[in-house]
């Protein structure tokens, strides 16, 4: 029938369904949090850096011929490669919050309602899978006996050509997205019927919990609103094949599966285990369900996900159930996929809720080098695990736990979430930034009496604190595949100080055995090309290892430097035990005893050879020796030397503490001749010079106070000994106006190096980069000093270029550039943004009735401040301030002695 076209089309026709209903978004999509619609795009398309300068591309010459060979040797298996700098990943701008616990794999999820990105093998994110075709929720819609409608409630791009009669065309206008880590929330439209559907997924991420939090499992709460007269029969299927996308996983192993259930609750719970292999390690994918009232719940025990998928289609359309099986997919398939589904009856103006759960048990795990096995920490929890069969178990606990779990989550969040006087980008950055300690490439063991044989080096202390809480390590980046890399981990610690304070403790100990022990193998540094052993005594390592090969065993596996040279970390291990003993284990003195001596030997041992010319103060050596690995300081340097003169301050508390009374003595008369030393070669008049030579000799760099900041944090009362304030607060100010206002249009973070006179130092690579973790940091610092406005507009530049600009949400790279580049998505870094919370609780009483929070301008005042500020800010010269430099320290040591008159 032919239908009739009229010339002009009337509003009604015109109008789009928003525009003439009055349904409103649920309230769970509009609180805090990152939100999306699913035909989102990014504002602000970006790549990974590949636009070296000719003249650091001719620097870089004979690393490239080193590194090329080292690249070549892995043509067919690049997962090898500890950093693949040729191949860098490139973002996806759909990723959502990541489901399941911390250390026990992860699945991601994306904002369209895809399943991607999963992580179970350990220490590797499979980053380039897409979303897996098989791996969804069904909505089926019946009405008089007869299915009215059907679809995938997905409206993620499929292109596998796999189940293709299953209908993915679910529209992206009508899909809905807030995530607020561990929880986010999906919701579907459908105005044609009047339903909405709204998908609350739960991970059990919870802080303090040392149990829930370890389990492989993310609950799937689905909400169906019936807004219409009409009555529906309702059916919501669950489905999910094996393997995790890969192609190399998914016809690995023969698969079977098996049918639970439990009857001995109030609410009978039922699920569908799918036993098969990834990478030879055995998994179990669980899926269950619980019953409710007037519910029928089926369970498909298997399907072939790699055909077209006319039967479990057709059969759910036809009776709303799924089927028991299907016929073409036997038993011992190599490649299967299960369901569970829900039908119900939804009448006229009503909803229902029905839960879901899913479970990936994979117990007993191995890295690269198949050197030893390991045991996943929930294990510890749950009988038969050895025989990983505690997928069902799982299921049902999770399903039991629910409401616990929620209560727990809301608890912890609300005191941030309906707090006043946050600016809503951070009540969503602080949460949501957290991503990484379930989704990089995470793992949490439980001991194992074993590990001796290998680890020689771990004290009775440590292996005590593991037997009590397991051993726990994350990426540095999903490209830079390196467990615990401690440069990075000084400033992401904060998140474990704050939520998990048990396993950073551990942590630290794990690094103070490291401490003493060598490995004696020489190597070759592919960036300088000298040759070195890959650990050296009295260092701590860079890193435990890269998961393809074997962490704990072959440590230190970042071999671009030879990082037994690096300034930085080992001071960064100094801080973090005085932190890590003031905050945390103040009441265990063994963790001081534990950790004093190393500490006292690595301070000795840089005194005697980092202090090339005895003047108290230690000098890098004009290579990239510290965490800016890429950015070459020479002589006194501001990072390093604030960073040394922390560490002398605190190492003379602990000597106090421990007696050791020749030592605080040496370490007093140590700091007093450093801190001239610093001061004379490095103050300007307003702020500590980059370094004492070097081409970015003069630049401000935004990480100049690093050592101040960390002990500031902790011990307010020793920073100030270390530096005047009247300094830091200049430095500070300067950081603000030059590295944060004068760099992308003061809405993107602070710069890492800029000139004086205002223009991005762009003489090294880093220099030029704004590093997320930093900026979190710097704003940190600009909190303990009271700067909070300040502090807000500057993290809120990182933040929102990331998850509102540029698609990089729960992807936070490491650094980004003003334009066009980004390096390292899912970086380690950006948990520091913790340090601001934990700045906020300590500098002004956050929640207390000492609270001195002033109130924040929301992000669009912040704009309007900040453009005016930069209209104000005139551009100076590097001579202006330069020239007079020498005058202002003199005019400061004047002010001061006639103080002391």
């Amino acid at each position: 029938m032919r239908r009739r076209r009229s010339s002009k089309p009337t509003k009604k026709m015109l109008a789009s369904p928003e525009e003439h209903d009055d349904w409103l978004l649920p309230s769970d999509v509009l609180g805090p949090g990152w939100k999306a619609r699913a035909d989102r795009k990014p504002k602000d398309k970006r790549v990974p850096f590949n636009r070296p300068t000719p003249y650091q591309i001719y620097e870089a010459l004979p690393f490239v011929r080193r590194y090329f060979m080292y690249w070549m040797k892995h043509t067919f298996d690049k997962e090898k490669l500890f950093i693949n700098t040729f191949q860098p990943l490139k973002h996806k701008p759909y990723y959502g919050v990541p489901c399941g616990g911390i250390g026990c794999g992860a699945i991601g999820r994306d904002f369209r309602g895809g399943f991607c990105k999963f992580s179970l093998r350990p220490g590797l994110v499979e980053h380039k899978v897409d979303v897996v075709t098989a791996d969804q929720f069904i909505l089926s819609v019946r009405e008089n006996d007869s299915c009215i409608y059907q679809k995938v409630l997905s409206a993620a791009d499929i292109h596998s050509g796999q189940l293709s009669t299953w209908d993915f065309s679910f529209p992206k206008k009508h899909v809905h997205y807030r995530g607020l880590f561990p929880r986010s929330w999906t919701t579907y439209r459908i105005p044609e019927l009047g339903l909405t559907v709204t998908i609350r997924q739960v991970s059990p991420v919870l802080p303090h919990n040392y149990e829930d939090t370890t389990y492989p499992v993310c609950l799937f709460i689905i909400d169906v609103d019936n807004s219409s007269t009409r009555e529906y029969q309702v059916s919501v299927a669950f489905t999910f094949r094996n393997g995790t996308g890969n192609r190399r996983w998914e016809r690995e192993s023969e698969c079977s599966a098996v049918r639970f259930e439990t009857y001995d609750e109030k609410e009978p719970i039922s699920g569908v285990s799918l036993d098969h292999t990834i990478s030879s390690m055995p998994c179990t994918y669980g899926l269950a369900t619980t019953h409710k009232e007037s519910t029928t719940t089926s369970i498909c025990e298997r399907f072939d996900p790699s055909r077209n998928g006319s039967a479990f289609w057709n059969h759910l359309m036809q009776t709303g159930d799924v089927p028991s099986f299907e016929e073409e997919c036997s038993i011992n398939a190599r490649e299967m996929a299960v369901s569970v589904c829900n039908r119900f009856n939804l009448p006229p103006n009503s909803k229902k809720t029905h839960d879901y759960a899913l479970s990936w048990d994979m117990p007993k795990v191995h890295f690269g080098s198949v050197t030893r096995s390991y045991h996943r920490r929930y294990t510890r929890f749950f009988e038969a695990s050895e025989a990983g069969s505690v997928a069902d178990s799982l299921c049902v606990r999770a399903l039991r736990l629910r409401n616990q779990w929620e209560e727990e989550i809301e608890k912890w969040q609300s005191p941030i979430l309906t707090h006043e006087k946050l600016p809503d980008w951070y009540k969503s950055a602080i949460f949501n930034e957290l991503y990484f300690i379930t989704d990089g490439g995470t793992v949490w063991f439980e001991f194992d009496e074993n590990w001796a044989d290998h680890e020689t080096h771990l004290s009775e202390y440590t292996k005590e604190k593991m037997k009590s809480i397991g051993r726990f390590g994350y990426l540095e980046s999903w490209e830079y595949r390196m467990v615990n890399t401690y440069d990075v981990h000084f400033y992401a610690s904060y998140a474990l100080a704050e939520l998990w304070p048990q396993l950073e403790l551990t942590v630290q100990s794990e690094f103070t055995d490291q401490v003493y022990h060598s490995i004696e193998k020489p190597t070759r540094f592919h960036m300088e090309g000298d040759w070195a052993n890959v650990k050296t005594a009295s260092r701590v390592p860079h890193d435990l290892g890269n998961p393809a090969d074997e962490p704990w065993i072959a440590t230190n596996a970042y071999v671009m430097h030879d990082t037994g040279k690096w300034k930085d970390l080992n001071m960064k291990y100094v801080l973090t035990s005085w932190r890590d003993y003031v905050v945390l284990s103040e009441e265990h003195q063994e963790f001081l005893h534990h950790t004093w001596p190393a500490i006292r030997m690595i301070m000795l041992e840089a005194l005697e050879n980092w202090d090339q010319n005895g003047d108290g103060m230690i000098e890098n050596f004009g290579k990239a020796d510290q965490t800016y690995d890429a950015w070459q300081m020479e002589g006194v340097s501001a990072y390093c030397g604030s960073l040394w003169l922390a560490s002398l301050r605190v190492s003379i508390e602990m000597a106090v503490l421990v007696k050791d009374e020749e030592t605080e003595k040496l370490f007093r008369s140590t700091l007093e001749k450093a801190k001239k030393v610093f001061i004379d070669v490095l103050w300007t008049g307003t702020y500590f010079r980059f370094c004492e030579r070097s081409r970015s000799r003069e630049t401000v760099m935004a990480d100049q106070l690093c050592g101040y900041w960390f002990l500031q944090s902790v011990s307010p009362e020793l920073a100030d000994e270390i530096l005047p304030n009247p300094m830091v607060r200049s430095a500070l100010d300067t950081i603000y106006r030059l590295n944060v206002c004068r760099f992308g249009n003061g809405q993107m973070g602070a710069v890492n190096g800029m000139k004086p006179s205002g223009v991005v130092d762009r003489e090294y690579i880093q220099a030029d980069e704004m590093w997320t973790g930093v900026t979190y940091a710097v704003a940190s610092l600009l909190i303990q000093q009271g700067e909070v406005e300040k502090a807000f507009h500057t993290a809120s530049g990182s933040y929102l270029t990331c998850f509102e600009q540029t698609g990089l949400q729960y992807q936070t790279p490491e650094a980004l550039y003003e334009s066009k580049f980004y390096r390292a998505i899912g970086y380690m870094r950006p948990l520091s943004i913790w340090a601001m919370q934990w700045s906020l609780k300590k500098h002004c009483g956050f929640n207390t009735s000492k609270e001195n929070l002033p109130t924040l301008p929301s992000t669009t005042t912040t704009a309007t401040v900040q453009k005016t500020e930069i209209e104000r800010i005139t551009v100076e010269t590097s001579a202006s301030e330069d020239s007079s430099s020498l005058g202002y320290v003199s005019d400061y040591r004047e002010e001061k002695t006639t103080k002391t008159r």
